[in-house]
């Protein structure tokens, strides 16, 4: 999934979870912010 190569490898400094969203946050200051949307899994990396 090249889509993820950005952060393979990167250490991770913190996860934030809250209701709706779980925000994986990288040494490299990138954010992967993971939801449900209509009982799928929806991904968004800051920056892309």
């Amino acid at each position: 999934m090249a889509k993820f190569d950005g952060v393979k490898g990167q250490e991770l400094l913190d996860v934030e979870v809250s209701d709706k969203e779980i925000t994986l946050i990288f040494k490299d200051n990138r954010f992967l912010f993971v939801r449900l949307e209509d009982g799928r899994i929806a991904c968004e990396s800051v920056p892309e």
